[in-house]
């Protein structure tokens, strides 16, 4: 069954446009490269400074391994010297046990 990654950003120290923009045309596509994950969304938390970001896997496996992996520590390298440290974020795996 699917495995989500989600990621909540907190942009409220930043341009939320300019970071709408960079995620947009370039993070989104390298990371779900990096992760091999099946697909990759995101969108905004209704009235907040809150991005989300979710990577769906074939499983919690391939979704734990994308978690724990070299190529996600060189993403959050990049990721905070490309907003300074100032864009904190949450990670959460999510594992589906039924879809009706």
């Amino acid at each position: 069954m699917s495995a989500y990654l989600i990621v909540k950003s907190d942009t409220s120290q930043i341009d939320s446009k300019d970071f709408d923009y960079w995620y947009e045309n370039e993070h989104l596509y390298e990371a779900k490269k990096q992760f091999m994950a099946k697909n990759a969304k995101r969108g905004w938390v209704q009235n907040s400074n809150f991005h989300l970001a979710i990577y769906e896997f074939e499983n919690i496996k391939k979704a734990k391994n994308a978690m724990d992996s070299k190529k996600l520590q060189s993403l959050i390298k990049k990721f905070d010297k490309k907003w300074d440290f100032k864009v904190t974020r949450t990670r959460e795996l999510v594992s589906l046990t039924q879809i009706i």
